[in-house]
């Protein structure tokens, strides 16, 4: 996965490492996304915000190992964001890299709901493992 590629713990990842990268990447991205954007988007200033504290949460789940409730967190994510991606999309100066930025965060969140899922239910986990 390209986006994982980028950090230098990726090489030799197992699924455990995979999801603790995509938690940092993904709190990362948020806050390059909530940077850039808040002069223009004032009013998602807080859902990106909300979304950056979710994703702490997140990371201590996961080192609490409380993967089922990984999830639910994601979940938030996705909610917080969601009308603020619209609302990019919608803006004649929305550009082609705010897209990928977003698409990016998005391609994260999934990730890490998929990855923490297969870290708690043995036969998503078998069934997703590569050969």
């Amino acid at each position: 996965m390209k986006l994982t590629k980028s950090d230098w713990r990726a090489s030799d990842a197992d699924i455990r490492g995979l999801t603790e990268i995509a938690i940092d990447l993904a709190s990362s991205k948020a806050r390059d996304i909530l940077v850039f954007n808040s002069h223009r988007y004032g009013s998602c200033y807080k859902n990106y915000q909300d979304a950056i504290r979710d994703l702490e949460q997140t990371k201590k789940l996961f080192y609490d190992g409380d993967y089922k409730c990984i999830a639910v967190k994601v979940n938030d994510v996705k909610e917080e964001v969601r009308d603020c991606k619209n609302q990019f999309e919608n803006s004649v100066n929305y550009s082609s890299d705010r897209r990928r930025w977003n698409k990016e965060f998005e391609i994260l969140f999934n990730v890490i709901k998929v990855s923490s899922k297969s870290l708690y239910d043995d036969s998503y986990s078998s069934f997703t493992r590569l050969p």
